[in-house]
Order: structure tokens, then C-alpha cells, then sequence
């Protein structure tokens, strides 16, 4: 029986969340000071702002692109309406479009010197990484990745790096890098123990799988990838019932998520021919 597991991106409120402090450290700053955070367009006389925007994307992604168009045209909202409308259309659905314009964005000089231009790069990446994997391009993914690592050495964007990897079927490296990051970083978080999981469960090593698929488990007891990764690998070990289990439980928690989807998958295998390897 063939499985697969690359996690998939994070939910954009999360993307939003983190990358619209990097953006708009100038603002959240004025903000704090009690000072008013808009710029006036002057043909529209609107006030516009980085939170407006980036407010938008998640409920109102379209509204949030034409905001952040009309921000650029009339506003000169500069690198925040580009960022804002990339992350529209990251939510919109159109990823390879969004990846190109992280990333184009990535690679321009910083507007506001009191930006930390190294974390405002390596924040874009992360994002244009995630988009282009959602896009199914791990190779243009690892890229954005590889040069957001050289202005940061960012916890996320080595998981990103570790998902490219996978999707390009080189769970050795992924074996070779996570298992140094894990040594480094015990605390790092569920999804690293996954990924790692994956990667050894990929180059046969099951049992170091179980081991790190279970502290993945203990950190997160509920986590939907975590469960669909440890039935793969009690599959592989011949525990048909554990497996059946854990995907069940992924069904459960996340009916409506990517994990979902592949334990559906695995679960009509299985049942088909219950017998097969």
C-alpha cells in the first residue's frame, strides 16, 4: 500500500497574522505612540492603512485585493498594499501568482529603514514558500525558502524547507537536516516531529518514525497530521487496526482538511485489500 504525506501551508489568518507585524512595524509603532496609522489618497481623500487590508484578507480576500490595487494607485501604499494584495490572492485561491509577488517583493529594497530588513525578507519567503507549494512548485518553493534562510535563520522557514524536500522525494536530506534542528530545538513544536516522521518512515526507518510521530502526539494529542502520519507508519508495521483507528480520529477532528482527504484515501485502500503491504 503507497502513501504520501506533505502537510499542507497554514491557514492564512496565521500568514496574516505574523506577516502584517512585519510589514507594518512602522505604523503599529505610530499606532502605539497614539498616533493616527492611515495615509491620505489624494484623489479619493480615503484614509488608507496596512490593518484595513490586511483585516480583509481573510473574510473578504477579493475586497482586500481591489482595496490594496486602489491603495497602490491612489494611496501610495508602496511595499504594505503589495504585500496586503499578495496575501489577497493567497487567499483568493490564486497561489502562483502570489508566490511571484512575494517574491518579487522579497528581493526589492526596504522602503522604511526602521523595518528589520532581514526579518521583513525572511517573513516574505516564508509566505511566497508556502504559496508555492500550495501551487504544487516544491522546486521554486525550495528556492524562496533557501533565500530567505540567508538573511534569517528562522525555525519556520527550515520546516518549509523540509516540506519542499519531501515533495521532491528527498526525505534523506530531510532526515539528515531535521534530525540536526530537533538535536538543537527539542522544543521546536509538533509539525518538525512530523515532518521528520515522514521523512524516516520514507527511507524505511520505522521505528525512529514511531518514536518521533509519538512526541509529535504528546505535544499535540489532537494534531490531524500527526494521527494521519502515525497511521501510516502502525500500517507499515502490520497494526491494520491502529491505523484504521487514527485515520478514523483524522476524519473526526479535521473532516474538511488535506489530512482528511488522505486518510479517506488510505481507509478505501485498506478496505479494498486489506491484505496488501
Amino acid at each position: 500500500m503507497k502513501f504520501s504525506f506533505v502537510p499542507t501551508r497554514r491557514h492564512l489568518p496565521c500568514v496574516v497574522a505574523g506577516t502584517a507585524l512585519l510589514v507594518s512595524a512602522p505604523v503599529m509603532a505610530a499606532t502605539a505612540r497614539g498616533h493616527a496609522s492611515a495615509a491620505s489618497g489624494p484623489l479619493t481623500g480615503q484614509k488608507w492603512s496596512v490593518e484595513a487590508c490586511m483585516a480583509m484578507v481573510g473574510d473578504d480576500p477579493f475586497g482586500a485585493r481591489d482595496y490594496a490595487l486602489d491603495w497602490e494607485r491612489h494611496g501610495n501604499g508602496g511595499q504594505e498594499a503589495k504585500h496586503c494584495h499578495a496575501l489577497a490572492l493567497l487567499e483568493a485561491g490564486d497561489e502562483e501568482s502570489a508566490a511571484q509577488e512575494l517574491d518579487e517583493l522579497a528581493h526589492q529594497p526596504i522602503e522604511h529603514a526602521e523595518r528589520a530588513p532581514s526579518s521583513f525578507r525572511a517573513g516574505l519567503e516564508e509566505d511566497a514558500a508556502d504559496a508555492w507549494l500550495s501551487a504544487g512548485q516544491p522546486e521554486k518553493a525550495l528556492s524562496s525558502v533557501d533565500y530567505g534562510l540567508a538573511f534569517e535563520d528562522d525555525t519556520r522557514l527550515h520546516l518549509l524547507r523540509a516540506r519542499a524536500l519531501l515533495a521532491q522525494d528527498q526525505a534523506d536530506v530531510v532526515v539528515k537536516e531535521l534530525s540536526a534542528l530537533v538535536a538543537k530545538k527539542p522544543d521546536i513544536g509538533a509539525e518538525a516531529y512530523v515532518l521528520l516522521a515522514s521523512a524516516e518512515r520514507r527511507v524505511g526507518q520505522l521505528d525512529a518514525a514511531a518514536t518521533h510521530v509519538a512526541h509529535a502526539l504528546e505535544i499535540e494529542p489532537e494534531n490531524p497530521a500527526a494521527l494521519l502520519e502515525r497511521g501510516i507508519v502502525r500500517e507499515r508495521k502490520g497494526d491494520a487496526t491502529g491505523a484504521q483507528a487514527d485515520w478514523q480520529r483524522v476524519l473526526d477532528l479535521a473532516p474538511d482538511s488535506h489530512e482528511a482527504d488522505l486518510a479517506r484515501q488510505d481507509l478505501a485502500v485498506m478496505a479494498a485489500d486489506p491484505d496488501t503491504p
